[in-house]
This record gives C-alpha cells, sequence and structure tokens, in this order.
C-alpha cells in the first residue's frame, strides 16, 4: 500500500534528519570554520542559526523522496514546505517559550525542540502528501519557495538582522565574518 511506503520514507527521513542534523551542529567547528560549511551548518550559537539544523537536512530528503516518489502523483514539495515551516515554527516556539517562562537557556530543552520540531515537520509531511492529488502549480510554487528560504539562510549568514534572533548569545556576534 502506498500509504506505507510513505510513511516508511517520512520515518527513515525522521532519522535521516535528525542524524544529520545533530551532526551539523559541529560541522562548521570540525571544518576550521570554512565558508562553505557555514552556508549550511549553524555559525553561531544563535536561533536563527540552529534553524540550519532542520531545514536542510529536511530539504536534502525532501529530494531523496521527490526522486523516490517520483511516478506517483503527489504534491511532495508542497507538503514538505508546510512540514518544514511548522517544523522551524514548534522548534523556535518550544525554546521561546521554555526561554520566556524560565528566564533560561537549558541545552536539554534546546535539543528536545529540535527534535520535536523533526518530527512535526514529518508528521504534518505524511499527513499532508497521502491527502494529495496530483501535481499542480501549487507544487512548483513549493519548490520555488523552498529553494527561496534555502537562499534565506544563506544570504542571513552573512547579513543578518541585528535583533536578538540573529545574534550569537555567547560572544554577542551575528554573523559569520565575526567568527574569525
Amino acid at each position: 500500500m502506498m500509504n506505507k511506503r510513505i510513511l516508511k520514507l517520512e520515518a527513515i527521513g525522521f532519522i535521516f534528519t535528525s542524524v544529520l542534523g545533530t551532526l551539523m551542529h559541529f560541522f562548521y567547528e570540525w571544518s576550521g570554520n570554512n565558508t562553505f560549511v557555514g552556508l549550511f551548518c549553524p555559525v553561531n550559537e544563535s536561533p536563527y542559526e540552529h534553524l540550519k539544523l532542520l531545514f536542510f537536512p529536511f530539504l536534502i530528503w525532501t529530494f531523496v523522496e521527490n526522486i523516490k516518489l517520483s511516478n506517483n502523483k503527489f504534491n511532495i514539495f508542497t507538503s514538505k514546505l508546510i512540514g518544514i515551516l511548522l517544523g522551524m515554527y514548534v522548534t523556535l516556539s518550544v525554546f521561546y517559550i521554555f526561554e520566556g517562562a524560565t528566564g533560561k537557556t537549558v541545552d536539554a530543552v534546546n535539543i528536545a525542540s529540535f527534535f520535536i520540531g523533526v518530527l512535526i515537520a514529518y508528521i504534518i509531511s505524511y499527513i499532508i502528501t497521502v491527502s494529495s492529488k496530483g501535481k499542480g502549480i501549487i507544487n512548483g510554487i513549493s519548490f520555488a519557495l523552498l529553494i527561496i528560504i534555502g537562499i534565506s539562510f544563506i544570504f542571513f549568514t552573512f547579513y543578518p538582522v541585528k535583533i536578538p534572533f540573529f545574534m550569537d548569545p555567547q560572544n554577542l556576534t551575528y554573523d559569520i565574518t565575526k567568527q574569525f
């Protein structure tokens, strides 16, 4: 049955995104602060940069899943766009609600917020994928929006808005250029 196949792909995607996202937290430092690595991996401890841990592995899996399901008529990019947006929203919500309620940042809560966000992203993606019918213009627009979001992550790595969302709370810097 197709739903079982999609469920299996989403479960593998959850594992893939969770593992790669966790490892990506360290890639920039492990690379000796390589600028290319910093395009896709966090360059500091800001909430914004940590969304890369969810977005880029999820995007990679989106392309894998699109290839695996290419003979089927699903709006993969639409389901993935909505899934990733809700996943990032949930990640940030857990982070900011806890920080606002306690006045503290706790690593265990930050890590849990990532995994909760990944889980929500894949649950929503699954629900929308199995209920979608036909590939249409909305799927193409969703693909374009995913690419625009990815480009935005890269842009704001170099040119962040000077607000706390983009600021590294450990050293009070904002962008990749301040890391050298």
